[in-house]
C-alpha cells in the first residue's frame, strides 16, 4: 500500500500543473526610447529590440508620447516637434508647431501646439489632412479631448475653462486658475495644478506654501492636496493615475483616493495606459545619488499658467543629464520594491506604448 500511495505520489509530482502560470507583464509589454541616433523599440524587460526611426546627429530626444491606440507617436527633438505613425520602421515628419509644448489627442487624429505665428495661441494640426486651425487659448497645459464630444480644455488667468475648438461658448469648468503646471485628463473631467496653500509646523502654526492638488473640471473645483514640490508629466490614458515628479523622486499616483508610491533619485518619463508601471530614468550604476544641479532642476515647477512667453517649457521636466539607464517601477507591491532595469543605456527620452 505504502509503494502504490509513493507511486501515485510521485506521479502527481511530475504530471503537468493545471493551473496556468501568470502572464508576464513586461514581457508582453512595448517601450521606445531613444539611444545614440536612434529611436529604439523593446519589450519592458529590454528584450526583442527593433529600430522605429533613425534620429539627426547630435539631437536631444527632449519627449515621447503616443495616442490611446498605440498608432502615432510625437516626439520633442531638441525642442521641435515631429510625428510618425508608427507599425513598421518610418520617418518622423516635422510639425509646424512653435516652441513649446505640444499635445496629442488620445484617437491621434490631431496635435494641440503653440501657434508659431501668435506664441500667446495655438493652433490644432490635423495629422491625416495636414489643416491647421487657430485658436486663441494658451498652450500649457491645455488639452484637446476627443470623447465623448470633440473639446478643449484650457486655463488663463481668470478660471479654468471647456469649450469646443471654434471657442464659440465656452463653460466655466473650475473657478480658480492654478498657479502653474495645469494639465487635464483624457476626458477632461478632471485636472491637476498648482495652488498656494498652507502645511502645518508643529499643532497650530500654519506656513504658507504652494502645493500640487487635484480636482473635479465640474464648476466648484474642490480641491485635494497632493505633492508640495509635485510636477505633474501625464495621466495614464484610462485618466486614472497621473505621473508626477516630486523633487528628486518620480511618483506614480491615482487620481483619487490617494494610492501613490515615489522612488527617490530617478526621473519620471513615461507611465502604462492603465497607471500599472512607470518608465523612469536613473543611473547606470543604479545609484540613488543626483546631481545638486538635477536635483534643484526637478525642484523648480514649470512656467505660469500665462505662457504667452515663447520660451515656455515644452516638457515639464528636463531630463538629467550623464550615463543614464531606462528602469520600470511598479505601483503595486510593496514600497521597497526597487525599480527593474530595462535597458542600461539610453540618451533621452522613453515612452511606455500602449498595445494596438
Amino acid at each position: 500500500m505504502r509503494a502504490v500511495a509513493f507511486a501515485a505520489l510521485a506521479l502527481a509530482l511530475l504530471a503537468p500543473s493545471s493551473r496556468a502560470a501568470p502572464p508576464d507583464e513586461l514581457a508582453t509589454a512595448s517601450v521606445i526610447f531613444a539611444r545614440g541616433s536612434e529611436l529604439v523599440r523593446s519589450d519592458a524587460r529590454g528584450n526583442q529590440e527593433t529600430v522605429v526611426a533613425r534620429l539627426p546627429s547630435k539631437v536631444t530626444v527632449r519627449a515621447l508620447r503616443s495616442d490611446a491606440k498605440g498608432s502615432v507617436l510625437l516626439a520633442d527633438l531638441g525642442g521641435k516637434w515631429f510625428w510618425m505613425p508608427l507599425g513598421a520602421a518610418g520617418t518622423l515628419t516635422p510639425l509646424a508647431c512653435g516652441n513649446g509644448p505640444a499635445q496629442l489627442a488620445e484617437d491621434g487624429a490631431c496635435v494641440l501646439c503653440r501657434n508659431p505665428k501668435s506664441p500667446a495661441g495655438s493652433i490644432i494640426i490635423n495629422l491625416k489632412t495636414k489643416q491647421t486651425t487657430a485658436v486663441a487659448i494658451p498652450t500649457q497645459g491645455s488639452r484637446l479631448v476627443t470623447a465623448p464630444v470633440r473639446k478643449l480644455v484650457w486655463a488663463d488667468k481668470t478660471a479654468v475653462w471647456s469649450a469646443r475648438p471654434d471657442l464659440k461658448q465656452k463653460t466655466r469648468v473650475a473657478p480658480e486658475p492654478p498657479l502653474r503646471s495645469f494639465i487635464a485628463s483624457p476626458d477632461g473631467s478632471r485636472a491637476f495644478g498648482v495652488y498656494s496653500d498652507y502645511l502645518y509646523e508643529g499643532a497650530k502654526k500654519k506656513v504658507p506654501t504652494e502645493l500640487l492638488m487635484g480636482f473635479a473640471l465640474d464648476g466648484t473645483a474642490a480641491r485635494r492636496k497632493a505633492f508640495q514640490h509635485g510636477v505633474p508629466i501625464e495621466w495614464s490614458h484610462d485618466g486614472q493615475y497621473v505621473l508626477v515628479q516630486d523633487g528628486s523622486a518620480a511618483c506614480l499616483m491615482r487620481a483619487t483616493g490617494g494610492q501613490y508610491k515615489c522612488w527617490k533619485g530617478f526621473t519620471a518619463v513615461s507611465l502604462a495606459p492603465d497607471g500599472a508601471f512607470a518608465l523612469v530614468l536613473g543611473n547606470r550604476d543604479g545609484s540613488k545619488q543626483k546631481s545638486e544641479e538635477e536635483s534643484k532642476a526637478n525642484e523648480d515647477t514649470e512656467d505660469a499658467v500665462d505662457d504667452s512667453s515663447s520660451t515656455a517649457a515644452d516638457v515639464a521636466v528636463p531630463l538629467p543629464t550623464g550615463e543614464l539607464a531606462l528602469y520600470v517601477a511598479r505601483l503595486g507591491g510593496p514600497h521597497s520594491l526597487a525599480p527593474k532595469l530595462v535597458t542600461k543605456i539610453v540618451d533621452g527620452a522613453a515612452l511606455w506604448l500602449p498595445q494596438p
